[in-house]
């Protein structure tokens, strides 16, 4: 019992490590935010627009400025609690475009903005955080 107890242990530990080289230590932190005052704390950037200077839509994204505007973030959902969020709180939609800036955002984090048409603030918050990978440009990001 001791010996397969201690393979079973073994086992978990080595497929720990794979997913954490292989997977893991590329994941994104994805956030969500709308336009209230909650969310964008700042009056002055509450004015209906992206810091590129398109009138705010949903598919839009706010990132580090490692990411330049306009490029094309997927995210990759690995578990099925984040297929789960994908298909229940962004209706499917895996695909976004870099339009926004944040204070906060720094490094490997992603911020989804949901605009009031499809839940605000409200669907922001249950989205929560969740850790992906993503592709930038059809690439995975490192």
């Amino acid at each position: 019992m001791k010996k397969t107890f201690t393979a079973v242990f073994f086992w978990v530990l080595l497929l720990a490590a794979a997913y954490y080289v292989f997977w893991g230590r590329h994941l994104y932190r994805i956030t969500a935010y709308c336009n209230c005052p909650i969310c964008i704390n700042e009056p002055r950037y509450r004015d209906g627009k992206f810091a590129s200077g398109k009138k705010i839509y949903w598919g839009g994204v706010a990132s580090d400025p490692s990411l330049r505007f306009g490029s094309k973030v997927e995210l990759v959902p690995l578990w099925p609690s984040d297929w789960n969020g994908v298909i229940r709180f962004l209706k499917g939609r895996t695909s976004f475009t870099v339009e926004d800036r944040g204070g906060k955002i720094k490094g490997k984090a992603i911020d989804i903005f949901i605009p009031d048409s499809r839940g605000g603030h409200k669907q922001a918050r249950k989205w929560g955080v969740r850790w992906m990978r993503i592709k930038v440009n059809g690439v995975f990001a490192p």
